[in-house]
């Protein structure tokens, strides 16, 4: 996680990981009331720490299966 020169974590708004993702508002507002995105209430506006975003996309990540292994016409008996 990269932290400004105080300490503090870099963050962003909701429209700002919109914007970063291409995700849909509804997505990350569902991902945030679940708890599953970590964020501070500032107001009514959600924070949300890089470091939460780079987290939350980890969890989501899906790994490449691999392919089944196709026989061939050449490999058949």
């Amino acid at each position: 996680m990269t932290a400004a020169p105080t300490g503090i974590p870099k963050c962003c708004t909701v429209s700002q990981l919109v914007e970063r993702t291409g995700l849909s508002r509804a997505t990350i507002s569902r991902a945030l009331s679940r708890g599953e995105l970590e964020h501070y209430r500032m107001g009514s506006r959600a924070v949300i720490p890089e470091s939460a975003v780079v987290a939350w996309l980890e969890a989501n990540r899906i790994s490449r299966r691999p392919r089944r292994h196709q026989i061939t016409k050449e490999q058949q008996p």
